[in-house]
């Protein structure tokens, strides 16, 4: 009887949902469209933020310098109560209906809601460089993705005018993962990476760390950030693996080791325990600094190694749960041969990846730059101005 409850529960919701989505913000939708386009209207839409990603933040100075009105339409959900979610969905559905534009940088149920009119184009920038870890499409009915089912009945990333990539080399698993047509999926770059085009800015950015922690002296910066464990982002964590005082001992007189968890993950993070000056928490600090001030990294999985290929500088990769991640959310290429610098599976492992590749600059340089041609050729320091030229002809 109580799983008969809950099944007709279930079901209850999902016709609600299916009316709100599929009928009342259509109409309201529809109901704008009867009122002309504003042509210097911009909307950057993210459903898991409060306020503007770094993509986003050098378009919207870029055109509110050129007269745009630049509107943010962050998370709704978990914003109040139901009704006021579901009246700020309204309000979106209203003004959305008058933009010349719409930014996005994750997959947003609110654009799906209906097709656009014509003039208002689409574009999704991605919060991620390259393709390394499969999403979207890609992972349909795996532990990780979404089911056909749910895919059945709100279809996602059905609208979009243009998607803006890293190189043309992932243009394919952007077209699997979104289920688009490659012809709508282009090399532009990916604005945020502009910043690592400025090398004062660069330069700054280790004075920037110093600043904010002063313990690290001139030591060398090691950046160790993991993306998230788990098979959703709402069961996101951070398995603290590390072995501190090994690597304390061992390398704390030339090194600093720098945490910073993934954003998803940062709640569920353990402070080093102990007053040793060798470990520091950088959850606070944005990663675009950290990377620019980090002499090297140690990461697993996440998409940050391809920003950071672009300083030509070494990475480890601590991959010590390969095989059930790779089970349960799978790859684009080969882990094994894709990854440009060493393989390393525990504590011990890191601090000879270490030694060898920072401490004796006997890192493959060569490796590094083969892979950001590759995977980021279209990222030169111009992808914020061309990617506004050839949506909006600016």
């Amino acid at each position: 009887m109580r799983k008969q409850l809950a099944k007709l529960k279930h079901r209850c919701r999902m016709l609600w949902r299916l009316a709100i989505w599929r009928t009342l913000l259509p109409c309201v939708y529809y109901l704008g469209c009867l009122r002309p386009i504003d042509p210097k209207l911009v909307f950057f839409v993210h459903d898991h933020e409060d306020k503007p990603g770094d993509n986003f933040v050098p378009i919207i100075q870029q055109l509110q310098q050129q007269g745009y009105t630049c509107e943010f339409h962050g998370r709704i959900k978990g914003v109040g109560g139901r009704l006021r979610q579901y009246w700020a969905l309204l309000c979106f559905a209203w003004k959305y209906s008058r933009a010349r534009a719409v930014f996005l940088m994750e997959v947003t149920g609110r654009i799906d809601i209906c097709r656009p009119r014509k003039g208002t184009d689409i574009v999704q920038l991605w919060h991620g460089c390259g393709a390394f870890k499969q999403w979207g499409y890609s992972t349909v009915d795996l532990k990780w993705g979404s089911s056909a089912r749910t895919y059945k009945f709100f279809p996602a990333n059905r609208f979009y005018t243009y998607t803006s990539v890293s190189s043309p080399e992932v243009i394919r698993h952007y077209a699997q993962a979104f289920n688009n047509d490659p012809a709508t999926i282009h090399a532009w770059g990916v604005p945020r990476t502009d910043f690592f085009f400025q090398p004062d800015i660069v330069a700054q950015c280790r004075a920037q760390v110093l600043q904010a922690l002063p313990e690290i002296g001139d030591r060398k910066i090691v950046l160790y950030a993991p993306t998230f464990r788990g098979n959703s982002l709402r069961k996101s964590r951070h398995d603290d693996v590390l072995d501190y005082d090994m690597m304390d001992a061992q390398l704390g007189e030339s090194c600093a080791l720098l945490l910073k968890p993934h954003p998803r993950a940062r709640k569920s993070i353990p402070e080093p325990m102990g007053e040793t000056p060798f470990v520091f928490n950088a959850a606070d600090m944005p990663i675009h600094v950290l990377l620019c001030a980090a002499d090297l990294v140690i990461t697993d999985y996440s998409s940050l190694i391809f920003e950071y290929s672009l300083l030509t500088r070494p990475m480890l990769f601590h991959a010590y749960d390969l095989g059930q991640y790779d089970k349960t959310r799978s790859f684009y290429y080969p882990y094994m041969d894709f990854v440009p610098g060493d393989l390393v599976w525990d504590t011990e492992d890191i601090i000879a990846g270490v030694q060898k590749n920072l401490l004796h600059g006997q890192f493959d340089a060569e490796q590094v730059r083969a892979f950001a041609q590759k995977f980021m050729c279209a990222c030169d320091g111009e992808s914020t101005k061309r990617i506004i030229q050839k949506v909006l002809g600016e």
